[in-house]
């Protein structure tokens, strides 16, 4: 399959799988990268102004994109992004297939099944993540990594790994497994890990200095290491509990790239060579991912996305080795041979399409909602005024474009064991008494005394994940003094600064 043509059915089908995403707009995380960026862009500083625990990378990318495009929406840059990275890394599994000797069909049936294993909407709901960004860096790398290397495309693979890694952390797991093929693959070690050393400091010495320049270091610092350290701490007990769903629908979703992965292992390992060294590659990347998502102690779909490389590799050898056997005679012993396949094809697609369903309907009820909630709070306030929303709905700052009055776009880093401190709290309240925002909207649960997060004024049953250390009295006490409540709008409660 020419390029062009692959490039034009994987660009299809990543934008088709998507495009529900654009429709009903960003899940709670992708939301939060939205709205720091955007604060950004208008003068704050990462994690001085507008508070992350994530790596900067994705917000960096949200920049780059977004800054030539100052008149698209924020969420659809975003989206963009998503889908780019998509594309990129169904390319980059078709060329590393093609490099280790693959037919051109199976390797573009490869890279399409790893486009839909990203971007199907119980992984990636609807784009906007960290993942399918630090994906696409991991699989550039690889494809690098498996041709014929100079020392600046080594360079270039330590540059693209420390890159990845400074977008989202978990996927260390791909990335030590591509510098090792690397290093192992390499007539001269010492000097390969050198260059790819040298190339690794680059993103990690430019980040630095950016975030040194505007005093953000050690704030970021703190923010991504010890937030995820805390964040580990409230995963014991409930959250892997909370899990075992999600890995069932996940491994149903993933089926129809398991069956074929298992074949192109079993026979790749067989025919010995650098099929076989490519094999044990991606077996102990997807190994050592599993060990890190053990190690956290919780695990959502989309943390299996960076997999999506490892399991088209392997569903391209397994495709090879079966198209290029002889096929046998008779329509029932072919339909035999395609059975399992097809059988798997149906269980992912039905799985994919329920629990995806779900995590769409509930984000599509909640779309309807923060637009009510958006117009009301426009109507009540106007452009200039700050906000403060008590919840973890950061959409609303962008539905209702008001700027958050606080650090904090959501109550997570508040109310986390390990994390929030008396100080923060008392910061948090800082902000709040010298910029009182004009509205105060508690959108913790689904209606006022409905179950939710910890309670703002009206007294509700606490939903528990683990983080729920409750240090927000201060910030009650404010609320209560200062404001009236205004109305309630689809359960959300709007306060009113009483003047």
């Amino acid at each position: 399959m020419a390029d062009h043509t692959r490039l034009a059915a994987l660009t299809l089908l990543a934008a088709g799988l998507l495009l529900p995403g654009l429709l009903i707009g960003p899940s709670l995380d992708a939301a939060v990268f939205v709205q720091v960026a955007s604060q950004i862009r208008e003068g704050d500083v990462l994690y001085v102004d507008a508070w992350d625990h994530k790596p900067p990378g994705t917000v960096l990318a949200l920049l780059v994109f977004g800054s030539p495009l100052p008149f698209v929406d924020p969420w659809v840059v975003s989206w963009l992004v998503s889908v780019a990275a998509t594309i990129g890394s169904g390319m980059a599994v078709a060329a590393v297939l093609e490099a280790a000797a693959v037919r051109s069909l199976p390797a573009s049936l490869a890279g399409g099944a790893a486009v839909v294993l990203m971007a199907q909407y119980l992984m990636a709901l609807g784009g906007g993540l960290t993942e399918p960004i630090a994906t696409v860096l991991l699989a550039l790398a690889l494809a690098i990594a498996v041709r014929a290397r100079t020392a600046p495309r080594t360079v270039a693979v330590g540059a693209l790994l420390t890159a990845s890694v400074l977008t989202s952390i978990p996927v260390v797991a791909g990335a030590a497994v591509v510098g090792s093929i690397v290093i192992r693959t390499a007539r001269r070690r010492l000097a390969a890990a050198a260059s790819m050393g040298l190339g690794g400091l680059v993103p990690v010495v430019g980040l630095a200095a950016w975030l040194a320049a505007t005093d953000a270091l050690g704030p970021g610092i703190d923010a991504v290491v010890s937030y995820a350290g805390a964040y580990r701490q409230s995963n014991e007990g409930m959250g892997r509990a909370l899990s075992m769903p999600v890995v069932s629908w996940t491994l149903l979703a993933f089926l129809f790239v398991i069956v074929p992965a298992i074949m192109g292992a079993i026979a790749a390992m067989r025919a010995g060579g650098e099929r076989r060294q490519l094999v044990i590659a991606c077996v102990a990347w997807i190994l050592f991912s599993i060990g890190l998502y053990i190690y956290q102690g919780r695990f959502f779909a989309h943390y299996a996305i960076p997999l999506a490389i490892p399991l088209g590799i392997l569903a391209g050898l397994g495709l090879d080795h079966v198209t290029a056997q002889r096929q046998p005679r008779g329509r029932i012993a072919r339909a035999g041979r395609l059975l399992p396949f097809l059988l798997a094809l149906i269980i992912s697609a039905t799985a994919s399409t329920v629990a995806g369903g779900m995590e769409w309907s509930a984000l599509a009820r909640q779309r309807e909602r923060v637009d009510r909630v958006g117009d009301a709070i426009e109507g009540a306030s106007a452009p200039g005024d700050t906000i403060w929303v008590w919840g973890n709905v950061p959409q609303l700052y962008q539905a209702a474009h008001r700027a958050p009055a606080t650090f904090y776009s959501y109550l997570y880093p508040l109310v986390s064991p390990g994390y929030t401190t008396p100080g923060m709290i008392a910061a948090t309240l800082r902000d709040l008494t010298s910029h009182p925002p004009i509205l105060i909207i508690d959108a913790g649960s689904s209606a006022p005394k409905a179950p939710g997060l910890p309670a703002l004024l009206i007294p509700r049953p606490l939903v528990s994940d683990g983080r729920d250390l409750d240090l927000l009295d201060p910030l009650r006490a404010f609320v209560r003094e200062r404001y009236i409540e205004l109305e309630v709008v689809d359960g959300w409660v709007i306060y009113l600064l009483d003047s």
